[in-house]
């Protein structure tokens, strides 16, 4: 039996040699990580640069639209004569108390029914019924029920917004792999370690998308609130700007909330992707 004394010299690698029982992992380039960011970006400037077109060849009547161009003129109106700080103010609080209520019962109340089967054949009715029926023609009745001020718009933005927290709560619960559970029990956890440590986490994802979804609806409830009876806020501001033609104060108090729901569901994923880092995304 021959020994080789003299080994041939290993292959030289393209890249630095990982350590023991370590993967070598190619960086992220500069594209991969700011791809995203530049995408919306350049849509959000594509979409600009159509609106800005529309309004300078007058394909529609400038007394009932705007441009870009013309809503940031009218930025210094609004915040100084308008006092568009104050409708600000207390559009968000109504906004805040309202998503608050959601998140301290929409999510239990989505990992109960999700957790347990008795509870949610009970409710699953109720619920469905009840995200189906057209919550807008509730408005009147929560005016004249809890007057004009903060409680009825609270209240719309609750009923609004509740149900696709506690719908996708139920299903991020329900769509936790068996097999995980399985494993879970194998190893002696019980019902309240699998919950804590395997059915919470896995369902964090599908509560994310229903909080964005709550976001998007909570906005909406607090200017239809307001549009039906407030004494301020931002939907009495578009209220009163539409009514005398000031187009574009009006389209700027729009961008504002397009704005502000961007803001919110970035903030949203940032958080679902702190949370779930070990979710794969595609």
């Amino acid at each position: 039996l021959v020994t080789d004394l003299h080994p041939a010299p290993p292959r030289a690698s393209a890249g630095p040699a990982a350590g023991p029982g370590l993967v070598s992992v190619e960086p992220v380039g500069a594209w991969t990580r700011y791809r995203a960011f530049v995408l919306g970006a350049l849509g959000i400037v594509a979409l600009l640069a159509v609106l800005q077109l529309v309004a300078t060849l007058g394909i529609i009547d400038a007394l009932y639209t705007s441009s870009p161009a013309r809503i940031v003129e009218a930025a210094p109106a609004v915040f100084g004569d308008d006092d568009f700080a104050h409708h600000i103010a207390v559009s968000a609080q109504e906004f805040l108390l309202g998503m608050l209520l959601v998140v301290v019962t929409g999510i239990p109340f989505g990992l109960l029914a999700g957790w347990y089967r008795g509870v949610r054949e009970l409710t699953d009715p109720v619920v469905s019924a009840l995200f189906a029926t057209p919550i807008v023609a509730l408005v009147p009745i929560l005016v004249l029920t809890l007057g004009i001020g903060v409680g009825s718009k609270v209240a719309f933005v609750y009923l609004l917004a509740v149900w696709p927290v506690v719908i996708n709560t139920t299903a991020g619960i329900r769509d936790i792999d068996p097999g995980m559970i399985r494993m879970a029990r194998t190893f002696g956890a019980g019902d309240r370690r699998i919950f804590r440590t395997v059915a919470l986490p896995a369902s964090v994802p599908h509560i994310i998308a229903g909080l964005r979804n709550a976001v998007s609806r909570g906005i909406i409830a607090v200017v239809v609130g307001e549009l039906y009876g407030a004494s301020a806020g931002i939907g009495y501001y578009l209220n009163q700007t539409g009514q005398i033609f000031q187009t574009d104060r009006y389209y700027f108090a729009v961008v504002f909330l397009a704005l502000v729901g961007v803001v919110l569901g970035l903030l949203l994923t940032m958080l679902e992707a702190r949370v779930s880092g070990w979710k794969v995304d595609r």
